[in-house]
This record gives C-alpha cells, sequence and structure tokens, in this order.
C-alpha cells in the first residue's frame, strides 16, 4: 500500500488541542493533535507482519560528513557522547540507537528507563546498566554528585528517582518479556549481550560499526536466519 493509498483508507483524524485550565497554548504546543489510527484489528492478530523502522527524528546521508553539536533523538535513546563530546557526533550514534532499539524490540521494554528523564538520569542509567564511564567523562560529570559518592559508589540518599543498585544489562535482558519463551534460549541471550556491549561502546571510536553488527554471532545466527524468513534483503551482508 503506498502511502497516497495508506491516507486515503484511514485519513488522519485531528482534535484541537486546549488547555486544561482554559488558558490560550503557548508556542511550544501543537495547534492541533492527532488522534492514533484504527486499522482494523489488534496487532496480535495480524498474520506474518513486516516491520518497518524508521524516523529517529534525524537523518543523514552516509555520504555526509556530520556536523551538528547536538541531536533531536529523544533522550533515552541518546549516545554519552552528545554529553561529553558533542563535537564527536557521527555515525556511531545511530549504532548506540539501533541498540537501544533492538532491546526494546526483543525485550519489549526500554533499556535505559526514566520519568521525565534529563540527560543526567541517563548517564546514571547508562552506568548502571553498561558500568563506569570512562575517567575523562566521569571527571566531566558535574551532576555526578546527585546520583554517587566520591568513591562511585550509588548514594542510599539521593533525591533523584534512580535506584541506588546497578541493574547490569546481563540482568536487564534476563527481565526481558520473552524470558519464558523456549525460542529465546540462553546461548541466544549470551550472544544477543555480546553483540548489544559491542554497540554500546562508551567512546564512539571504540563502538561496533554497521559491518562489525552484520558480521555479529547473534545477527549471523538469530537475526539474519528471521530476515530470510520473511524474503527481507539484509544491507551489508555480502560486503
Amino acid at each position: 500500500m503506498s502511502v497516497e493509498e495508506l491516507y486515503q483508507k484511514y485519513p488522519p483524524q485531528e482534535t484541537k488541542v486546549h488547555r486544561v485550565d482554559g488558558a490560550p497554548i503557548g508556542p511550544g504546543a501543537p495547534v492541533n493533535s492527532v488522534v492514533p489510527a484504527w486499522l482494523g484489528t489488534w496487532c496480535e492478530n495480524v498474520v506474518d507482519p513486516r516491520i518497518c523502522i524508521s524516523d529517529f527524528g534525524e537523518a543523514w546521508l552516509n555520504t555526509d560528513i556530520p556536523t551538528r553539536d547536538d541531536l533531536h533523538t529523544p533522550v533515552l535513546y541518546l549516545p554519552p557522547e552528545t554529553t561529553f563530546a558533542p563535537g564527536a557526533l557521527g555515525f556511531p550514534a545511530d549504532i548506540w540507537t539501533l541498540a537501544c532499539s533492538i532491546h526494546e524490540i526483543m525485550g519489549e521494554r526500554r533499556l535505559f528507563e526514566g520519568f521525565c528523564a534529563d540527560r543526567d538520569h541517563v548517564i546514571s542509567e547508562n552506568i548502571s546498566t553498561l558500568g563506569p564511564l570512562p575517567q575523562d567523562w566521569w571527571d566531566m560529570w558535574k551532576a555526578r554528585g546527585e546520583f554517587f559518592t566520591e568513591d562511585g559508589s550509588w548514594r542510599t540518599d539521593m533525591t533523584r528517582a534512580q535506584s541506588s543498585r546497578s541493574y547490569p544489562l546481563s540482568e536487564r535482558i534476563q527481565l526481558f518479556g520473552r524470558k519464558n519463551d523456549p525460542e529465546f534460549s540462553a546461548e541466544e541471550a549470551e550472544s544477543l549481550e555480546r553483540m548489544l556491549r559491542t554497540m554500546f561502546e562508551y567512546k564512539p571510536e571504540k563502538r561496533a560499526t554497521a559491518k562489525d553488527v552484520i558480521k555479529s554471532d547473534w545477527m549471523q545466527r538469530w537475526g539474519i536466519p528471521a530476515l530470510r524468513t520473511y524474503s527481507i534483503p539484509v544491507p551489508c551482508e555480502s560486503s
């Protein structure tokens, strides 16, 4: 179905935005909102669905050299270099965001979580999941005292909405919604964790490339075979 056919069959339903107190809406709010489309059936009833991931909020061609100092990616998916090395933004940022998305698709929940989270909360989530920051970034992080003591231990008296203990990646993978799925074996979980760790390297120059991800054990044994089941071409597979 083309985009035009989709809009014709499911025309967007707009509704005016109003403030609860009746005051005029500010310039930061949209005039209209769009009601989510109802496609006629629940997702659980869709047979052989083909999922297309699109729009991380910002993109560039692989022939371009990114020059931005910031990204518009949702804060929970932002790589740490946006906080500590904004001049180093490039394609490794996509790999970090992709890893967040893979975990969310596989695990049915976000990897880094937080209610109305800011960047400092997300950095604390990164540390909880992946371990300590590189020393130069740790020394640079002005808000670290809100979460940690001087020796790097979690504060037990923090006022932030954050647990006072770490939840490493291996533990979070075990909390997957698929943990009781017989098709998701311990071997696959370990392989997935190894791949994600290469994608979650703190320093962008050490992070896996797209080709590294394609060649990883998890992609070769589980990811790519799943794509072939639906006859989906695999980019870079032959490179």
